[in-house]
């Protein structure tokens, strides 16, 4: 009996329950700016994190706000599962970023 036992942990190894792994610290994603793709219109800025296609919105929506930052957060709308493997505090304070590079730039310059 001690032999069948033993093959079935030899067994149970390679092929045992397939689980997914929360990913490591280390196996976390990092956003770059090239993930990214803006797009500036009279309303305000889109930026899309291309790998998850989750888009975040910003607006200009007071005189105030454009002096201040030029626009605010509006929110985020994901298509799949969240920033899947990317981390989602990262992914969000690039895309403001992003969003904050365009603002100066492109806000107060349109004509009606």
């Amino acid at each position: 009996m001690a032999g069948h036992s033993l093959r079935r942990r030899i067994w149970q190894l390679p092929f045992g329950s397939r689980r997914r792994a929360e990913p490591h610290a280390s196996e976390i994603k990092h956003p770059i700016k090239t993930d990214f793709h803006t797009v500036v219109s009279k309303a305000g800025v889109n930026v899309t994190f291309k790998p998850t296609n989750s888009t975040y919105n910003f607006v200009t929506d007071a005189p105030a706000t454009a002096r201040l930052s030029g626009f605010s957060f509006l929110g985020v709308e994901h298509v799949g599962r969240n920033t899947e493997g990317y981390d989602s505090d990262e992914v969000r304070d690039m895309a403001w970023q992003i969003a904050s590079e365009h603002a100066p730039v492109n806000f107060g310059h349109f004509t009606s």
